[in-house]
């Protein structure tokens, strides 16, 4: 059987069998602490560390400030018109029929966002109402989520109040005809 393996060296650089390394090191428990056994790194250059410094913030304010665009275009608000035809205030009336005990139990933040969400609510409705086919589902979803930010309040009784108020809306339509 032959050994297909080369010869191992006799002498391997920087080792040195007979020497005993723990022997130089520290015996005292003040200074043997794993922070003391590592050489200090030196920058090559002592200019080198603020540059390293500048590099990592300007890494960091670009990170920020691709955060912050992302956020601001992440929030499209929808711009509802201060001025609203004879339509969109009947929608609303409609939207807003036995609600008031409900909308008096939220909080003033909840009530001004349950505000907002329904007057969003409303714009899209009209904008659904004005297109030749109206899609009964569409309407009713939009009335289904905007009254399920009221709290409390059972799910089933929200799904009737949608279907009325949707069927009550439509007929709306067929008026203004």
């Amino acid at each position: 059987m032959t050994n297909n393996f080369p010869p191992l060296p006799t002498e391997i650089p920087g080792f040195n069998p007979t020497e005993n390394k723990t022997n130089n090191l520290p015996q005292t428990p003040e200074t043997t602490s794993v922070e003391s056994l590592a050489p200090e790194k030196q920058p090559e250059n002592p200019e080198q560390k603020p540059i390293i410094q500048e590099q990592e913030n300007n890494f960091l304010e670009e990170a920020i400030g691709g955060l912050k665009q992302r956020l601001k275009t992440s929030k499209k608000t929808k711009q509802i018109p201060q001025v609203k035809d004879p339509i969109t205030i009947d929608i609303e009336k409609i939207m807003e029929q036995e609600l008031t005990d409900a909308y008096k139990e939220l909080t003033p933040a909840q009530q001004q966002a349950f505000k907002i969400k329904g007057e969003e609510t409303a714009w899209e409705i009209r904008a659904l109402l004005k297109q030749t086919h109206v899609q009964i589902k569409k309407v009713f979803r939009l009335l289904l989520e905007w009254l399920k930010m009221l709290p409390g309040i059972n799910r089933f009784f929200l799904e009737q109040e949608a279907k009325i108020k949707t069927d009550k809306i439509i007929s709306l339509k067929e008026k203004h005809k």
